[in-house]
């Protein structure tokens, strides 16, 4: 008889949050001209927020349970719990024998499209996610139950290509509902392609850059207060590419406990829907019926981090939000609205590799249905590590 014996981790992420004015930052992100996400919820999906409301919050408690199924396969089951309930955030299996450099991963976990995409919160080198995966992807980002399938090629150095098929089911970007108004598409329905490469850096230097691209299925309900029998109230069907690109350039140096390290990491994600208008409840709109409603939008990011001395760490976040932006209606007309901005810092020390106290601040300025907006925020992030924790990837 063979006894089950797995890797078994718990991480403990608390933070304490303030931000300043009536308004906290996820409210101000709904209403983003252009980036808005004020429909209704679909019911097929279970929130668990990474907002904060002021004071202390239990972001979650993260259970990870990981061991080898046989020479074959490894899997691993992860948890997220928090004071509203629980929620699985990953639970697969990788192959592990497979020839030519090939490997299958099969079940819910989070995209490999993106280096963060692919990371739990408490791995960020921020306490809060960045702008443009937030508003484009939620506060899981692509976290879906799917196939992926990829290759390290022959090439002289790593050069790595995936491809992933996936149910479609992100609640902001391949939002789908599938009834009503709005046909019944099976699954799956988002499709992603991705490529990494690390050329051979001397030294104590290391890169890594990465180019993804996805489509997947799109729908909308826009509700009026009377909800799908009020007279506003109207319905979209289509698809959605998302693609960018990103990288991290590390340093490390021969010295004790992180001193002197360097870490730069930027990205870019950009989305193009095109969604056709399939029904609406004021007869005098029926004219516009098969016209495309059209978003154009991206963001990106460029974050520093430096190790000034042993265990500890000053980093900075730069931001933009909408550098492209606009609109065209199913009417034709079309709108372009400004970009939104945010700065970030943060100071960091690591005690142990089992627990880590950070402090940062954001100033961000929003261009919102009510005009422009300031936020500044302020996190006291404290992270504790239980148990034996994988290591994290490059």
């Amino acid at each position: 008889m063979v006894s089950f014996n797995p890797n078994i981790s718990v991480v403990i992420d608390t933070v304490g949050y303030w931000h300043s004015g009536d308004e906290e930052l996820d409210h101000v992100l709904e209403e983003l001209r252009g980036f808005g996400h004020a429909h209704q919820d679909c019911g097929h999906h279970q929130h668990h927020d990474h907002g904060f409301e002021k004071g202390f919050n239990l972001r979650h408690l993260e259970l990870m349970f990981e061991a080898d199924v046989d020479p074959y396969f490894k899997g691993w089951a992860i948890v997220a719990v928090d004071t509203h309930g629980a929620e699985l955030e990953e639970a697969a299996v990788l192959t592990t024998s497979l020839p030519w450099g090939l490997q299958v991963k099969l079940g819910k976990f989070f995209s490999d499209f993106s280096r963060l995409n692919a990371q739990h919160a408490h791995e960020w080198n921020f306490t809060d996610q960045t702008l443009i995966y937030r508003v484009l992807l939620g506060d899981h980002g692509l976290n879906e139950i799917g196939a992926q399938l990829s290759w390290l090629t022959p090439a002289p150095f790593f050069l790595l290509a995936g491809l992933e098929v996936l149910q479609g089911d992100n609640e902001i970007a391949f939002e789908y509902h599938g009834d009503g108004p709005l046909p019944e598409r099976d699954g799956p329905r988002l499709f992603l392609g991705w490529l990494k490469a690390s050329p051979n850096l001397a030294g104590n230097h290391a890169i890594q850059a990465g180019l993804f691209a996805g489509r997947g299925v799109r729908q909308e309900e826009h509700l009026g207060p009377e909800g799908h029998y009020d007279p506003g109230s109207h319905y979209l069907d289509g698809h959605q590419w998302i693609y960018g690109a990103d990288f991290v350039y590390r340093y490390t140096p021969p010295r004790a406990y992180g001193q002197g390290a360097f870490t730069l990491e930027g990205g870019y994600m950009g989305r193009r829907a095109e969604i056709e208008l399939k029904a609406h409840n004021n007869p005098g709109r029926h004219h516009l019926l098969g016209n495309n409603l059209v978003k154009e939008q991206d963001g990106l990011y460029l974050q520093a981090v430096y190790g000034f001395a042993p265990r500890w760490r000053f980093g900075v976040r730069g931001e933009a939000l909408g550098l492209t932006n606009r609109e065209k209606k199913p009417s034709g007309a079309e709108e372009k609205f400004d970009p939104s901005w945010r700065a970030s810092a943060m100071l960091d020390w690591t005690l142990t590799e089992f627990s880590r106290l950070r402090l940062q601040g954001n100033h961000g300025r929003y261009d919102t249905d009510e005009g422009k907006e300031s936020v500044s925020e302020v996190f006291l992030q404290a992270v504790f590590s239980l148990g034996s924790h994988p290591a994290h990837r490059f």
